[in-house]
């Protein structure tokens, strides 16, 4: 090796540490970010049922009966890749309960029932 000549770059070590390091964050940071997103999509459905409801509940006021009411909004979110299916699952003339289910069919703590006295449950 000559006096007064600098080598650069980096050591094979320096590099593998490195992709162990980019590793290791992603394995904690990609599931966090995907955990974010469906919540994300559970609350706009949860807001979607209550929309939904709005409906029924100025059907009602202009007959006083829930019969016949129907929802605008089928799927959740409104734009976008449908990730929740809205539907009316009972109707009776004082009775409605709407659901917002997962488009993949599975809920696991994913899906959201509103009924006509406001209680929602997420199932």
């Amino acid at each position: 090796m000559k006096l007064g000549i600098i080598e650069q770059g980096f050591t094979l070590i320096e590099l593998m540490i490195t992709v162990a390091i980019i590793g290791i964050i992603s394995a904690i940071a990609i599931p966090s970010y995907q955990g974010y997103i469906a919540d994300s999509y559970l609350n706009q459905a949860a807001i979607d049922v209550k929309v939904c409801a709005m409906d029924l509940e100025r059907f009602y006021g202009n007959g006083f009966t829930y019969s016949g009411g129907s929802c605008a909004i089928t799927v959740s979110p409104t734009s976008g890749t449908a990730q929740y299916n809205l539907s009316v699952v009972s109707l009776s003339a004082t009775t409605y309960t709407i659901e917002a289910e997962l488009v993949s069919g599975t809920c696991s703590d994913n899906c959201v029932r509103l009924n006509q006295a406001g209680t929602q449950t997420i199932y």
